[in-house]
């Protein structure tokens, strides 16, 4: 277990904080209104953190704080850590909204509340003599981001005509290696407001990128059963479709975890908190045997 810096609970401590805000302006409000109850916001901004908790969600900031604070000997600040967390749960929701074909009334009004309060949190908290350069890195960042539906869509189609296991583990590379630019702007942002210097947020982009890689496919294999039940296609999923034996499954997941590595400077520095928070299974054929179970 490596000490972290900037620990889990820290991060998922500012949007509590954020939901408990919204909770007591809530209850200030509930006498200006013609009926006795409220509209109960505050909880759809606690689930936000809760996700994080359980690991549902993605918590990009964590591993960019963490890896920031290794680099530069001190802790990233308490405002940059709040505009990062607000990205996070931005980012979530744009995830939900483009992932769900159906939404209901209760998750519409869910992902719009914290859509909003997320950003009040990121306005709030961007450095106003940066304040241009942020929203240049953040328009060049949503820019790329929506082009992963459309991105995963072709490259889908190429994995399902590929011919070899070569071609095959080549599209899942391309794949997992365009889904990994999620974290871009976490470390761009970081960059810019640190003031770090562009040859060491080249070296984070990538290893942060590496490290998002190996996340993704990780929780591709844990998430085998939910997709499967949403009729979501991974690269996982593909392969456990594919192959037969689950040997061939780990040589190729192995493959691929290998095409992704780390600088020798970043894995000197802070390869040891990436490698805990990418999560891995304890036993990677034991797990995969598991999932093939689950695909018919």
């Amino acid at each position: 277990m490596v000490e972290y810096s900037t620990p889990p609970r820290e991060i998922r401590g500012i949007y509590e904080d954020l939901a408990r805000d919204v909770f007591d302006r809530e209850e200030q409000l509930r006498k200006e209104l013609p009926i006795e109850t409220t509209a109960g916001i505050s909880t759809h901004l606690s689930g936000v953190a809760d996700d994080w908790k359980t690991g549902h969600k993605s918590l990009r900031t964590l591993p960019v704080c963490n890896v920031f604070a290794c680099q530069r000997s001190q802790p990233l600040g308490d405002p940059l850590k709040r505009l990062l967390t607000s990205l996070d749960a931005s980012v979530n929701v744009l995830d939900d909204i483009i992932d769900t074909q159906e939404l209901s009334t209760e998750s519409r009004i869910a992902l719009t509340v914290n859509a909003a309060f997320s950003a009040t949190l990121l306005a709030e908290n961007c450095p106003p003599d940066i304040r241009s350069e942020v929203c240049s890195r953040l328009r060049n960042y949503f820019t790329a981001l929506f082009q992963i539906p459309l991105v995963e869509q072709q490259l889908f189609e190429s994995l399902r005509d590929a011919e070899t296991k070569q071609q095959r583990q080549r599209t899942a590379e391309e794949i997992y290696a365009y889904r990994s630019r999620d974290i871009d702007a976490f470390v761009r942002i970081a960059a810019v407001v640190s003031e770090l210097d562009p040859e060491y947020e080249q070296q984070l982009l990538r290893d942060l990128r590496t490290y998002r890689a190996h996340r993704l496919l990780f929780k591709d294999i844990y998430d085998v059963e939910r997709d499967l039940t949403d009729d979501d296609m991974t690269p996982v999923v593909y392969l456990l479709q594919q192959y037969d034996s689950t040997e061939s499954v780990v040589c190729v997941v192995e493959g691929l975890y290998r095409r992704f590595s780390y600088s020798d400077r970043g894995n000197q520095q802070y390869g040891d908190i990436l490698c805990e928070l990418e999560d891995p299974p304890s036993d990677l054929h034991s797990t995969l045997q598991e999932k093939k179970k689950l695909v018919r």
